[in-house]
């Protein structure tokens, strides 16, 4: 059986398909600490989910609010993919935000994409660092995703952006139903889009 690590997990949104398909998922959360994680041999892939709130402009007057601290956890991360060996690793990934600032700190991300591109019909700009396939984008246009009825829109802006959704929102989107642990609005925000995660596992499994 391959293991996947999932690192700095919270809903383990992003590595759910993994463990549909028979992967052994380890998620490493705040109950654990990435800081006190050393892997087992022979992992397959890893995932990592640091905490992006340090690292974000929003709602902070375009400026980070304490990047060094973030870092952190980014660290432990690296450590962790290092400790497994790079090289020998299938593929890694760190995600963040794609508007936050830990490009300064690792360059520019390998990947970006929005949720919409893969037919979840919002936004958020997310960014990817590391070793993995690039899952081909399916969407190039809004107008062409199918849309879901319900999802709050912020006036004079054309998508429904999941950073300003309440938690009460799931209820319209049917390919969070597996995740019944949402608690907060965060948890809620952070959810990765299952249609994404669906396409990132066929060219990375």
């Amino acid at each position: 059986m391959k293991t996947i690590l999932h690192l700095c997990a919270d809903t383990g949104s992003d590595t759910q398909i993994y463990k549909q398909n028979g992967y052994k998922v380890i998620c490493i959360g705040k109950d654990i600490g990435v800081e006190n994680y050393h892997p087992p041999k022979n992992v397959y892939g890893i995932i990592a989910n640091p905490v992006c709130l340090e690292f974000s402009t929003a709602r902070s007057s375009g400026k980070a609010r304490n990047p060094e601290e973030g870092f952190k956890l980014v660290w432990e991360c690296l450590r962790i993919i290092n400790e497994v060996g790079q090289n020998k690793l299938k593929f890694w990934v760190i995600e963040n935000p794609a508007k936050g600032v830990l490009k300064k700190y690792l360059g520019e991300p390998k990947f970006t994409y929005q949720p919409w591109e893969y037919g979840s019909p919002w936004t958020k700009h997310t960014a990817l660092w590391g070793k993995f396939n690039i899952p081909e984008k399916i969407y190039s246009n809004w107008e062409d995703v199918p849309k879901i009825k319900g999802l709050y829109t912020r006036p004079n802006r054309g998508k429904p952006s999941l950073a300003f959704m309440h938690k009460s929102h799931k209820q319209f989107i049917r390919e969070f139903d597996c995740f019944t642990n949402v608690d907060s609005d965060m948890e809620f925000r952070s959810l990765c889009s299952q249609k994404f995660a669906e396409e990132f596992f066929k060219v990375n499994k």
